[in-house]
């Protein structure tokens, strides 16, 4: 993609990219667990609990044939400016979301862990040549990788807190199973 920063909106052969957003009314305990982790439209585009993100990427560096960013959130008032990372089992999600997820993320330890970590850097990988347009971006195919290589997946998650117990599916960079996500952008705004 483009060495600069762009914003775009995220799509999978599973529909576009968004986040869990469950109304508190809906389900109390999913609106805790899950609200901010990435997902697809497909998956959940058909409930109350989906809701499609624009995404700034800021880049970072080229490193042979790998773009570097920075993702965060370019919308809506929870969720602009939260930074896309994974948890330590993989799990993608939106953090430094709402106001407590903003104090946090602004906090003198959170900027110095910050300062020592990549982690918050994502690669994008070409799947095909590119001519380096505008407009062309939107049907070029790539892989999203994190820091250790891993690719993206849509991995099926197991929710037990309550019977039945019930699965969904959410967007992992790991080892576990899962489809490998193949994206592309689209809607591209370059800043």
């Amino acid at each position: 993609m483009f060495p600069t920063t762009f914003t775009a909106e995220l799509h999978c052969q599973h529909g576009r990219v968004g986040v869990v957003e469950t109304p508190i009314y809906v389900h109390p305990a999913f609106s805790i667990d899950q609200d901010g982790w990435l997902c697809t439209e497909d998956q959940r585009g058909d409930t109350p609990s989906f809701l499609p993100i624009r995404f700034l990427f800021k880049f970072v560096k080229k490193s042979g044939n790998r773009l570097h960013y920075q993702i965060n959130g370019a919308e809506t008032w929870k969720y602009f400016g939260s930074i896309l990372r994974q948890n330590k089992k993989g799990w993608l999600g939106l953090y430094a979301s709402h106001v407590m997820g903003r104090l946090l993320e602004w906090s003198p330890p959170a900027v110095i862990g910050k300062a020592l970590s990549d982690q918050a850097q994502w690669k994008i990988e070409l799947l095909q040549e590119w001519d380096g347009s505008l407009e062309s971006a939107g049907s070029i195919p790539f892989y999203l990788r994190d820091t250790s290589g891993h690719r993206v997946a849509l991995v099926k998650a197991i929710y037990d807190r309550e019977k039945p117990i019930r699965h969904y599916w959410f967007l992992n960079a790991g080892e576990k199973d899962g489809e490998i996500l193949v994206f592309h952008l689209k809607d591209i705004q370059l800043i």
